[in-house]
């Protein structure tokens, strides 16, 4: 016979807690939220065994925490959140009984989601909700589509680690961060338009640039991708730009204003077309450089060319106000070389 599963309740553990506005019963062994009162301020349950959210307060005024169990749906969930809610590292195959409505961060990260979209019809607690003010987080699931997704987020949308193959069904202004990384896109058709924080589409397939955002306000992180081509929209970046460990040969439509620009592990023989001011580090290491022609005039932070063939110190570089590094090139550049040529205020690395 079996091993009998021992019923461990909330009422069983935290007794009465009318009217308290902060309830902790995390961590508690609880397989069971039967018990709790209806109205509370904020209410964690993670890190415990339910299987269920049945019995849970039916409006919060401020968070909602029931991570880490073995939740399959969130049927019971609360009707009113008016903070964070926090679903992550579950079992849920479906965000059918989530809140509509969001006034906080929405999280269902790590869970077994393969779309955002609800499995029940007409009702207005089917799939994700609709309205997140705070940021949404859906990454580490299984998700192919964001067909669902909210219509409306207020910070961050992470759907990073997934099995994305589109970005159809983001929203078209994100008013933070916005991360894809590590899915499947072999394009950027869909992204948003706009994005007030950073954009990072790393660890894809994409071969081009081609359909992403036209306005970013933070860093652009496109490395790990198979681009052939850098053709980007806007000519400024106000954060770093990372076109890292791609297959590019030439840097034509890269932005010609960033604050730091990196190039590193991809099969450029030419910097033409460069971004022409860098205010912080540029690193084009790793690549079949035969020359630094093409390279800003000033660069602000460091400056790293190593790992190229370099057999000279020649180029449009002129001033390096951090570090200036060029070990394995052609053939090694001793400090007094590398000063003579450039005014290095940092130090000379080779």
């Amino acid at each position: 016979m079996g091993k009998k599963i021992v019923q461990v309740t909330f009422a069983d553990v935290m007794g009465s807690c009318d009217a308290k506005e902060h309830i902790d019963c995390s961590n508690k062994g609880l397989t069971s939220l039967s018990g709790c009162p209806e109205k509370v301020k904020d209410f964690n349950c993670s890190g415990n065994q339910l299987t269920t959210l049945e019995g849970a307060p039916k409006k919060i005024k401020g968070n909602f925490n029931c991570s880490g169990n073995l939740l399959q749906s969130l049927n019971g969930a609360p009707e009113e959140v008016h903070g964070d809610f926090d679903c992550s590292d579950n079992r849920l195959t479906t965000l059918d009984g989530s809140p509509v409505f969001i006034m906080g961060d929405f999280s269902c990260a790590g869970n077994q989601l393969t779309s955002l979209k609800g499995e029940k019809s007409n009702s207005d607690l089917s799939g994700a909700p609709d309205v997140v003010e705070g940021d949404f987080i859906c990454s580490r699931n299984k998700l192919t589509t964001l067909d669902g997704a909210p219509h409306i987020v207020g910070g961050n949308f992470d759907c990073s680690d997934n099995q994305l193959d589109t970005l159809a069904g983001v929203p078209k202004k994100i008013h933070g961060d916005f991360y894809c990384s590590n899915n499947q896109l072999t394009s950027l058709d869909g992204a948003p338009c706009c994005i007030t924080g950073d954009f990072d589409c790393s660890g894809n397939q994409l071969k081009s640039l081609n359909g992403g955002p036209r306005d970013v306000s933070g860093n652009v992180d496109c490395s790990g991708n198979q681009l052939t081509s850098l053709l980007w929209s806007q000519k400024k970046v106000h954060g770093f730009f990372d076109c890292s460990g791609n297959q590019l040969t030439s840097l034509k439509g890269a932005p010609e204003e960033v604050n730091a620009f990196l190039c590193y592990g991809n099969q450029l023989t030419s910097l033409k077309w460069a971004p022409e001011k860098v205010r912080g580090h540029f690193d084009c290491s790793g690549n079949q450089l035969i020359s630094l022609e093409g390279a800003p005039n000033k660069v602000k932070g460091n400056f790293n060319c190593s790992g190229n063939q370099l057999s000279a110190l020649d180029g449009t570089l002129k001033k390096v106000g951090g570090d200036f590094i060029s070990g394995k090139n052609g053939q090694p550049f001793d400090d007094a070389q590398v000063r003579a040529a450039y005014n290095v205020k940092g130090n000379c690395i080779s």
